[in-house]
């Protein structure tokens, strides 16, 4: 009996060593992400500790996030939420850098964004590219939910008044057991199962960290920015906002039929809002536009949203950060580099009574390039001393809510093409 029990003991050993070097051997690139991760904290807090106060509260506030996901047995369903925290973690930093900023996410130079963008693309397709990261990342981030939903079931039921009278009279153990009789026959499917989510769970946190860690320093680099070279002034870049292709020259076409009459009707709906439309209005339209496309593909999806593939989201991004990147070849973008978004946001008092006259009207009657050239060619026409300063400062305003509206116009079909190609069937 004894050699028996050395040979079970022995070869269950054995199994359990050949599973770790089949997964570590599988799995290398993920382990390779996690000691780098692992690096990375290690030096952020060796650099907190010798920095000044306002450095040291951005680190922390990337550190504490990071440490906070390390500490979670199993992620939260608000940890999948990747747009809302990592718009929360910018704009903590931005607010650190920017106290008494109005907007703080606006105070970044636009060449900094795009370097930004740049600097998230390459780092983001290096990941994608280490040893079998595509394998380990090919599940949907639903299978995540349904271990958040089992686990959080899990801790309320432990929390009852029944499981902890069971506890303080030992009865725990028999219930377990009793449950493990009833469900024998499915145990082993389960548990496997269960195990799969587990590994998917642990491998989605060390992206979260390592995603945490490039957007939190990125974010430091954008906002500790204090250079104050001269500013190129709003008014100096009318000259060449008509030289701004009309927004149907980018429209992206050959979407299949139901994504693309979904993106169309999204976008008319930019294109002819009333009003300034404010980036908080913007937001809430893209991520409408991502729910609808996701929808499109998974009809049947309770969730559509987390269906998308870990891979997909990766490399959805890194195409997307590099059409951003592409708004450098616009010769007004070009020219605007050393602006910050705070300069082109702001919106004079008359914009309410601007966008309700009668020149407003052609605005929305035509194209948002057309509005543009029309603005500024008003500008224009009143430029030199003319007595006229309300109608030059209508069409400025115009001139400035025009531009916006066709930086939104261009996300917003940036945003459809990648969500189309994330969800779609592959």
């Amino acid at each position: 009996m004894e050699i028996k029990l050395v040979w079970i003991a022995f070869g269950t050993g054995v199994f359990l060593v050949s599973l770790l070097a089949v997964l570590t051997v599988k799995g290398y690139g993920i382990l390779q992400v996690r000691w780098l991760n692992t690096s990375r904290l290690r030096d952020l807090k060796q650099r907190a500790a010798t920095s000044d106060d306002l450095e040291r509260g951005a680190l922390n506030a990337v550190i504490d996030r990071c440490e906070a996901l390390r500490g979670r047995w199993v992620l939260g369903e608000a940890d999948l939420s990747l747009i809302a925290n990592t718009r929360s973690l910018v704009a903590d930093i931005a607010k650190r850098y920017h106290p008494q900023s109005s907007q703080p996410l606006a105070e970044a130079r636009i060449e900094n964004i795009l370097n930004a963008f740049l600097d998230m693309k390459t780092h983001i397709l290096q990941l994608t590219r280490l040893r079998g990261i595509r394998q380990w990342t090919r599940f949907r981030l639903r299978h995540l939910v349904w271990l958040s939903e089992a686990w959080e079931k899990k801790t309320r039921w432990e929390k009852t008044p029944a499981v902890r009278t069971a506890r303080r009279f030992r009865l725990v153990a028999l219930v377990k057991w009793i449950t493990m009789v009833l469900r024998s026959l499915d145990l082993m499917f389960w548990s496997l199962k269960m195990a799969v989510f587990f590994l998917y769970d642990i491998v989605f946190k060390v992206f979260l960290i390592r995603w945490t860690l490039l957007v939190g320093e990125t974010a430091i680099r954008v906002y500790s920015d204090d250079a104050t070279g001269a500013d190129v002034a709003p008014e100096n870049l009318l000259d060449e906002m008509d030289a701004l292709p009309d927004s149907n020259a980018f429209e992206e076409i050959g979407l299949p039929g139901e994504v693309q009459e979904r993106v169309n009707a999204s976008r008319k709906a930019i294109v002819f809002h009333l009003g300034a439309m404010s980036w908080k209005e913007a937001r809430q339209r893209y991520d409408r536009l991502v729910e609808d496309i996701a929808r499109a593909h998974h009809p049947q999806a309770e969730r559509p949203l987390y269906e998308a593939r870990l891979y997909d989201l990766l490399i959805g991004f890194s195409r997307f950060a590099e059409q951003i990147v592409n708004l450098n070849t616009k010769p007004v973008v070009n020219k605007m580099l050393q602006l910050r978004l705070s300069h082109l946001l702001k919106v004079k008092s008359a914009t309410d009574w601007a966008l309700e006259n009668q020149v407003a009207d052609l605005v929305r009657k035509y194209k948002v390039g057309t509005a543009v050239k029309y603005s500024a060619l008003l500008y224009k026409a009143f430029k030199k001393g003319h007595p006229g300063i309300l109608f030059k400062d209508v069409a400025l305003t115009l001139t400035r809510e025009a531009g916006k509206r066709w930086l939104v116009i261009y996300l917003h079909d940036k945003i459809a093409v990648e969500a189309h190609w994330i969800y779609k069937p592959k």
